[in-house]
């Protein structure tokens, strides 16, 4: 099974459930508004948090808030990423779609948020103790950080996957994800180069449009969350269930 055809799947995936990714792509846009709360800036189609912000601007009511802002917008990530497995679980079990299938994604949603959770705060806590450390120069922290994230990011990839699909705990689902880097590194270099390169045209499409367009940006997060997240989930669990035989 090549990666081209892995891609088509996902393709195929979205054209025949469509509605149903969409609508439940919707909560990747409703952690939008829930950033701006958050000292942050946008680019590349996301949200980023200023890290050197937080001691300057946030006392104990901000950080509050702020606190409270990532952890609802890391469940609502999880329930669209629990929604957009349980879609292609129905789709290859031959099940016909209904609405009480997401119903019973509640659990899922709940082990995926601990999973993201978890690596929210173990980067979160690497890059506060970097910044704070007088060590190294500013190119070398953010290097090391970049470096830690990208390997917490890729060893809970295919977290969501396990859970839903195959329906893991959070330990066990992170180990599978592990699994699923060692043994298809091919798949999973291809989907990085894959992801960035949508992400970046998407990003350099709505700059350019920024002259004629207002908000062009916005667009180009919408964009991210309601097409480009959606494709690259069901592409993961293509690459997932690659492990079997029949895909």
């Amino acid at each position: 099974m090549s990666f081209g055809k892995l891609a088509s799947n996902a393709l195929y995936a979205f054209s025949q459930n469509s509605r149903w990714v969409v609508l439940f792509s919707l909560p990747f846009l409703i952690s939008f508004p829930l950033a701006l709360l958050l000292p942050n800036y946008g680019a590349l189609g996301g949200i980023f948090l200023r890290l050197g912000s937080l001691g300057l601007d946030a006392g104990v009511f901000e950080l509050g808030v702020m606190l409270a802002a990532i952890i609802i917008a890391i469940l609502f990530f999880s329930f669209a990423v629990a929604s957009i497995n349980a879609i292609v679980k129905a789709q290859k079990t031959f099940s016909k779609l209904k609405f009480s299938d997401f119903e019973r994604t509640e659990g899922a949603t709940l082990r995926i948020f601990g999973v993201y959770l978890i690596a929210f705060l173990a980067v979160f806590a690497f890059q506060l103790v970097l910044f704070q450390s007088h060590a190294f120069s500013d190119g070398v922290r953010n290097a090391v950080n970049a470096a830690f994230a990208l390997a917490v990011a890729l060893l809970v990839l295919f977290a969501p996957q396990a859970i839903v699909l195959d329906n893991r705990g959070v330990e066990s689902s992170v180990a599978y994800s592990a699994k699923v880097l060692v043994r298809k590194p091919g798949f999973v270099i291809s989907f990085l180069a894959l992801s960035v390169f949508l992400v970046i045209v998407n990003a350099v499409l709505f700059l350019a449009l920024d002259s004629v367009l207002p908000f062009a940006p916005v667009f180009g997060i919408i964009v991210n969350a309601l097409l480009i997240m959606p494709f690259l989930e069901l592409l993961k669990v293509q690459i997932y269930l690659s492990k079997y035989s029949l895909l």
